[in-house]
């Protein structure tokens, strides 16, 4: 048999073989690329995945963290970082300790992970600075009371011309500590990490101080002590109420400055004023007119001539002392009814005769007279009123306000610039009225000055001796305007330089 046909007869054996096989041994077609179920899984569970560590070279507040994971980064961070107990402020050679506890400063952990949180797994080092939180509010707080304790105060003092009479309040300005800035800068640099000694300094104080009025009686005091008569003096602060007064209960003669008074009755009994009354009005304040007054008493009492205008007076009177509760402050008679009276014998009232008040006293008849109390306390209500609040509105229904404040406006266009307005810069807004006799002079209004408004009352009195008729305005006016400006100075006093600057 030849060898082509010997190798055909052996593969045909071959297929017969193969195929004649049982079944049950012939292999799954897809048993070559499925492995059993449970075999996979426990290939699984033998190869976990590691747990993410930080790079090598990553610090966190300059602890080292490298090579370990998150939760074992944080364990040492939290054994390794506390925050400080104390922090020291310095302000000048003041050293103050500030309680990290008082400002609850603490190391925030879990921030400063969170900003290396870059690191995990990764081949890039990073380094995370050490910062703290704290209460702003707490510290605050603190700083406030550090800013106590280290202000300088101003240095207030008294400067004195060679001229008679002339007192001033003068100031070196004090020192103080910026509350809202020092507790920023700390604030800044507790966040970056910073734990001082944190230097602060103080700036200047740029408000200029108010003299306690008692320091300002103190002076008025010395003052009056210089003077050959009496002086009488009342300072009311309008915005707290508080006062300070020398003679204040002595009596003086009323003189013009009654007519304030004037004014306010005839808006407590007039709805409103006609051509002519304004006029009345302008010329009574402005220029001090006597029979301006005069007519203004007869028309708050319904009537024209001398005989209303007494009327009006003692109403007037009545309405001070009874409604008001102002003493020793009222006019009986109108100006200038001498030769009325003579001729005609009205009957009217007057004070009682001889001294009255509180000690010293001033020569002054019984039916025209003031207390500097009660007259700077009426320009008290007539600011209130103008303000909406006191006792003018409660008890006067004629009364707003608004005419309160042309009251006011009428007072700020007096003429006279001698006495109570020469006391103080030009510019500032005075609200008064004069009045002067021949023994006496005074000025009582309100001074709407830059570092608070006052109502203010002064009068001056100077005995004369025989054969003298009168004290000259050259002579009395500046003492008004002295003591004014003694006043002022005390809510403005006047800046002078640090020596040590």
């Amino acid at each position: 048999m030849t060898w082509p046909r010997l190798a055909t007869i052996s593969l045909l054996c071959l297929a017969l073989i193969v195929g004649c096989a049982p079944a049950a041994s012939q292999p799954d077609p897809s048993s070559a690329t499925r492995r059993p179920v449970a075999a996979v899984a426990a290939s699984t569970a033998a190869v976990p995945t590691p747990a993410p560590v930080f790079a090598s070279g990553t610090t966190v507040a300059g602890v080292t963290v490298a090579g370990l994971t998150f939760a074992q980064a944080e364990q040492r961070l939290r054994a390794a970082l506390t925050a400080p107990e104390d922090i020291e402020l310095r302000v000048g050679s003041i050293r103050q300790a500030l309680s990290a506890e008082r400002i609850g400063l603490t190391v925030p952990v879990d921030r400063l992970l969170a900003r290396a949180a870059p690191a995990l797994a990764a081949s890039t080092p990073v380094t995370v600075s050490v910062a703290f939180d704290y209460d702003q509010a707490a510290l605050r707080r603190e700083v406030a009371t550090l800013a106590a304790a280290v202000a300088v105060p101003p240095a207030i003092q008294v400067i004195t011309a060679t001229d008679t009479l002339s007192r001033s309040f003068a100031f070196t300005p004090g020192r103080i500590l910026d509350v809202d800035a020092a507790a920023a800068r700390i604030g800044k640099g507790l966040a970056s990490g910073d734990v001082g000694p944190f230097t602060l300094t103080l700036r200047e104080e740029t408000t200029p101080p108010r003299v306690p009025l008692a320091r300002l009686r103190e002076e008025v005091e010395a003052m009056a002590a210089e003077w050959p008569g009496v002086i009488g003096f009342q300072v009311i602060d309008l915005e707290t109420g508080a006062s300070a007064g020398f003679h204040e209960h002595t009596v003086f003669a009323g003189a013009s400055t009654i007519k304030t008074a004037i004014m306010l009755n005839a808006y407590v009994n007039l709805d409103t004023f006609d051509e002519r009354q304004q006029d009345l009005l302008e010329r009574m304040i402005g220029e001090s007119d006597n029979l301006a007054a005069n007519d203004l008493l007869a028309a708050a009492a319904g009537g024209q001539g001398t005989e209303y205008a007494f009327a009006g007076a003692d109403a007037m009177s009545a309405m001070l002392q009874e409604e008001l509760g102002l003493e020793h402050t009222y006019l009986y008679i109108p100006f200038e009814a001498t030769d009325y009276i003579r001729l005609y014998k009205p009957k009217f009232r007057c004070g009682p005769q001889g001294p009255v008040g509180a000690q010293p006293y001033t020569e002054h008849g019984n039916c025209l007279r003031a207390e500097p109390a009660s007259m700077a306390r009426l320009y008290q209500l007539i600011d209130q009123c103008a303000a909406h609040k006191g006792l003018l509105l409660e008890r006067f229904e004629r009364l707003t306000p608004a005419r309160c404040q042309e009251m006011l406006d009428y007072l700020a266009a007096n003429d006279d610039r001698t006495r109570l307005v020469a006391g103080v810069p030009p510019g500032v807004r005075v609200e008064h009225k004069s009045g002067w006799i021949e023994d006496m002079q005074a000025d009582a209004g309100i001074v709407r000055s830059p570092n608070g408004a006052y109502a203010i009352a002064i009068y001056v009195y100077r005995p004369l001796p025989a054969g003298r008729y009168f004290w000259p305005d050259e002579l009395m006016a500046p003492v008004v305007a002295a003591f004014s400006r003694l006043a002022y100075t005390a809510y403005n006093p006047v800046r002078l330089e640090d020596p040590g600057t």
